[in-house]
């Protein structure tokens, strides 16, 4: 079962289309954005940031997989995939990257 399936079973995991934060948002478990959120997002699970949303600051967590917009960076303690509809700026660390055809990256980078 995909990771987005497992969520969306569960309360409180999710930040919604429509939905605009300003300030940063920290999660527990795993969590799906797909928000604009003027701030950072950190979680000590995976975090996926979905098509359509935003995140100004930096994204960290276990596994990420970007597939929004990440203005202030990403860095992952596990694998980071970003996907081909992407934008990533300033930094994007993690142990395993995969950076799909079509995304958009621009910075600095630090893979293992």
């Amino acid at each position: 079962m995909s990771l987005e399936r497992n969520l969306a079973k569960k309360d409180g995991l999710s930040v919604e289309i429509g939905l605009q934060i300003w300030g940063d948002v920290k999660f527990r478990e795993d969590a799906v954005v797909a928000a604009h959120v003027k701030g950072g997002v950190t979680g000590a699970g995976r975090i996926i940031v979905k098509e359509g949303a935003v995140v100004t600051g930096a994204l960290e967590g276990s596994d990420l997989r970007v597939q929004g917009e990440v203005q202030g960076g990403v860095v992952g303690r596990g694998q980071v995939w970003i996907g081909s509809q992407a934008k990533v700026k300033l930094r994007c660390h993690g142990q395993s990257l995969r950076i799909e055809p079509g995304a958009e990256f621009r910075g600095e980078l630090q893979v293992g």
